[in-house]
């Protein structure tokens, strides 16, 4: 397994998931970490305990930009990449390796999520073609990947994985769903899949957060559909967020300025400024 497939996860105030996963697979398959809150204590933790485990510390580069990076220092055939909040087993794993090698050519592949599983069914392989997948679980032929320059790094967060599948559906690589391959991503938006410092910490990444989705979103249809389409559809929901901030400063200045982010994400990105927001303590 550790020649065919490597993992690549990045990470971003993870520690107790990468470690997590780590443990559970590291002896089996090769592991690349892109540690997107430079935490060199994890860094420092696994150098000193697995040998087959890669740590490359950024300042938070964002999702796909890390996945990327993390692709450059991938030797096997095919790459899984994966949120630290996903779950999978190493039999999965397996299972798309061998659909992969019967697909040959293909732009990704991603297992069922785990509420979706048929128990009659759940030990039969089964492709089915898609033109978009799950996010937090997929498989690339490596080649292919870089071949294509992977995810488009203008976006820092929200959106990329749409532009990378709109991207694979314009090069005609195919997409597939590999049932009887399971993942969990129950704890998506859970506290527990990033760990914060203290409660302003946390504010401060939902407020960029909000910042990244109106900009990503106006990015994303002005690149396939142009910059007045991209317009005629954001310009609403940017009438409705100026209402609604209007109201919240009086009632609830928190909400209120969540939403003066949101604003301003989709101004800057109307203004083809790029996706510069970042926490304050990204840096410290």
């Amino acid at each position: 397994m550790k020649k065919l497939i490597t993992i690549v996860m990045p990470s971003y105030k993870s520690h107790n998931l990468v470690m997590s996963h780590i443990k559970k697979f590291s002896k089996k398959i090769n592991f690349i970490v892109i540690e997107n809150s430079f935490d060199k204590y994890l860094k420092k933790k696994i150098d000193n305990k697995f040998d087959n485990v890669e740590v490359y510390l950024k300042k938070n580069i964002g999702y796909g930009s890390a996945i990327n990076y993390g692709a450059k220092f991938v030797k096997t055939k095919y790459f899984l990449a994966m949120n630290p909040d996903t779950k999978i087993e190493i039999n999965s794993i397996n299972k798309l390796v061998v659909a992969a090698n019967k697909i040959k050519k293909f732009g990704g592949l991603c297992p069922d999520h785990i509420d979706n599983s048929i128990e009659n069914n759940k030990y039969k392989i089964k492709f089915i073609e898609q033109k978009s997948l799950y996010g937090a679980a997929l498989l690339f032929n490596t080649k292919i990947f870089k071949k294509i320059k992977g995810f488009d790094e203008n976006i820092f967060l929200y959106y990329e994985e749409n532009d990378y599948f709109t991207k694979c559906n314009q090069l005609k690589l195919k997409l597939f769903l590999i049932r009887g391959t399971y993942f969990d991503h129950s704890l998506k938006g859970d506290s527990s899949s990033a760990k914060y410092k203290h409660k302003e910490d946390k504010y401060e990444s939902y407020l960029v957060g909000g910042w990244h989705g109106q900009w990503s979103k106006f990015y994303y249809i002005k690149k396939y559909e142009g910059y007045y389409s991209s317009l005629r559809k954001c310009l609403p929901n940017l009438l409705v967020n100026i209402i609604q901030l209007l109201i919240n400063l009086i009632f609830n200045q928190r909400k209120a300025k969540y939403i003066y982010f949101k604003i301003e994400g989709l101004i800057s990105s109307i203004l083809s400024l790029k996706s510069f927001k970042r926490s304050k303590y990204d840096y410290k």
